[in-house]
């Protein structure tokens, strides 16, 4: 687990960018302010055998990602899918390095104390914006459902993005249809809450889980399931998770069918 930590860091810090966002000019379309905590870390979940249980033995870890790419990717495809869903609406991405705003997003809209300054904050941020909405991205905690070619497997609780690794199922690629004994699945188990800049109040959430799964039979000479990808691939691999997951739930949260 080392190893696929210490090459996923190098192969993030390599897509480190800053999107541009544009605005619109109409002075009556809403304005939605965009802000991801989901990309401060990657969790990488080891599959583990049991039988006779229903406890979630999994082995879980996690890497800290020191900047903001998987962020940014999110934000970029939050503004993408609002541009194309509502033409005349304007835009403008946010950041943030509070550490704690991190670790209490779920708690975010809770009426206790720390929730309620934390908001208080976010509140002030986003009107400085001159914003009348404000989308959220989060993580989403929910069952490990990784995506086979017609059915789906795994086991117990995945959250955010990340990869989930099983070395045990015998999985088949879907070009060669050369087979191998386990797979890498890429995920990004999200929610989107738009909020009114105005009150803070939560106006409509959608949860979405983006994943799919890589035989480790593309892993050249190897039956490690971290092979599957190269460092580049991986990082690479959970921005197109996050893309479409935000692609998909978007018009939900608009409330645009």
């Amino acid at each position: 687990m080392d190893g696929i930590k210490r090459l996923l860091c190098l192969a993030i810090c390599a897509l480190v960018w800053t999107p541009a966002f544009g605005d619109a000019s109409d002075s009556e379309s809403r304005t939605y302010a965009v802000l991801s905590l989901i990309g401060d870390k990657i969790n990488i979940v080891c599959h583990e055998s049991t039988t006779g249980s229903n406890m979630d033995r999994n082995r879980q870890g996690s890497l800290a990602v020191d900047n903001r790419a998987l962020d940014n990717t999110a934000v970029l495809a939050a503004i993408n899918a609002i541009k194309r869903l509502d033409a005349h609406a304007a835009t403008v991405g946010l950041s943030s390095s509070n550490a704690t705003l991190y670790e209490l997003q779920n708690e975010l809209f809770e009426p206790q104390a720390r929730s309620v300054a934390l908001l208080a904050g976010l509140k002030e941020l986003v009107q400085s914006q001159n914003a009348t909405h404000l989308v959220l991205i989060t993580k989403h905690r929910g069952d490990a459902l990784l995506r086979l070619l017609k059915s789906y497997t795994g086991s117990g609780k995945i959250e955010g993005v990340g990869f989930y690794m099983d070395a045990d199922l015998r999985t088949k690629r879907t070009d060669t249809y050369a087979t191998g004994q386990g797979f890498l699945a890429p995920f990004a188990y999200i929610k989107l809450t738009l909020v009114d800049a105005k009150t803070m109040g939560i106006i409509r959430e959608q949860t979405v889980e983006e994943t799919t799964t890589l035989s480790t039979a593309r892993a050249e000479g190897s039956l490690n399931p971290a092979d599957v990808l190269t460092p580049v691939q991986k990082a690479a691999a959970l921005q197109t998770m996050i893309r479409k997951a935000i692609a998909r739930a978007m018009p939900e949260v608009l409330g645009i069918k």
